[in-house]
């Protein structure tokens, strides 16, 4: 079978995750890695089997052999990866978000459009078993009309302490929001019209971390229907998780509710308190396959660019999450209603 070749910018954590994918698929080829770190590209190149590293994007997109690049970079750090890959002549893939301005969002999403090269976005929460059960609910009309309802996905301290270098970069609400706000955006098929919105600061700083505690919002959306959403970096560091993700809509028929982080299949009291484990984002797979929503939603790209399949997420759906999550930093700073085209 002949092999498509991938090629991940960013030797992270989830980068690994990319490089895997591509590592195990038989119609991919990891070719190259990418990173401004030699030591880092070099350890992934090794432990995944690519064969090449790079610290040069400019030599990487140079290499024929590479027919697919994934950005895996800092929040900061995705739009000109993106934009110079596609000038490239490279089809895309990007974490989330596609910038962190809104004019960059928008530069991504022309370019996108003149390219002739396929783009996803990894918005893998459309592929997470709690969510999509959730979108068929609503979709099938089960749930009816939805009236109100809340998402919060936040992190404990350990994630813009220890898990991320860059976090006084970014935030909570670009780092998590991006995620709840296409998720609602997809299980609802519906889209923010108004949001109003509160920041609190000051715990993380005094940690030694030079961004937002957590943002509030409450998101008003066409239909009617009225969301809170929660984005918290300073959950306490001994939660059963690094992450708390719940999800619920009241409709006209029902209620749906969601836990897709302690669901209680698993608890753990090995020292340290109680411990649960992620049992949907990654679980065991045999050779040549994968197993796990975090590992599908990857693979949903391989599928677009080798056999022309759907793509997860388009730069259209980024750049809708990023006039959202810009529309909350407005509101929360102005203490005003902030209304979305």
């Amino acid at each position: 079978m002949a092999k498509t070749g991938f090629a991940v910018v960013g030797a992270g954590l989830w980068g690994s995750q990319h490089a895997r994918v591509f590592s195990t698929l038989p119609e991919a080829a990891l070719v190259a890695v990418c990173d401004v770190d030699a030591g880092r590209a070099e350890a992934m190149k090794t432990r995944f089997g690519a064969r090449r590293a790079y610290t040069d994007l400019g030599e990487l997109l140079a290499d024929p052999a590479v027919e697919a690049v994934t950005v895996a970079t800092p929040d900061f750090a995705h739009s000109d990866i993106i934009l110079r890959a596609l000038a490239a002549g490279k089809h895309v893939m990007s974490e989330k978000p596609l910038a962190t301005d809104l004019a960059a969002t928008q530069r991504v999403a022309e370019a996108v459009k003149s390219s002739g090269r396929k783009f996803m976005l990894d918005f893998h929460n459309r592929v997470n078993p709690g969510v999509a059960a959730l979108h068929d609910a609503v979709t099938s009309g089960e749930l009816g009309r939805p009236i109100h309802g809340f998402i919060r996905l936040s992190n404990t301290t350990f994630v813009p302490r220890e898990m991320l270098s860059w976090a006084s970069r970014s935030s909570a609400l670009w780092f998590l929001g991006s995620h709840v706000v296409d998720a609602l955006r997809f299980v609802t098929g519906d889209e923010v019209e108004r949001v109003q919105a509160v920041r609190r600061d000051g715990h993380l700083r005094s940690l030694g971390v030079d961004t937002a505690d957590v943002h509030l919002a409450i998101l008003q959306m066409r239909s009617g229907a009225v969301i809170s959403m929660e984005n918290s970096w300073v959950l306490p560091p001994d939660s059963p998780m690094l992450y708390d993700f719940r999800m619920e809509l009241v409709g006209e028929k029902g209620a749906v509710q969601v836990n897709t982080a302690d669901n209680g299949a698993f608890r753990k009291f090995t020292g340290g308190g109680l411990r649960s484990a992620d049992l949907f984002g990654a679980v065991p797979a045999g050779p040549g396959r994968i197993g796990g929503f975090v590992y599908e939603a990857i693979a949903r790209f391989v599928d677009a660019v080798v056999a022309d399949g759907p793509l997860l997420a388009t730069a259209e759906d980024g750049l809708a999450a990023t006039e959202i999550l810009t529309a909350i930093e407005e509101a929360a700073r102005t203490g005003a209603t902030v209304s979305i085209r």
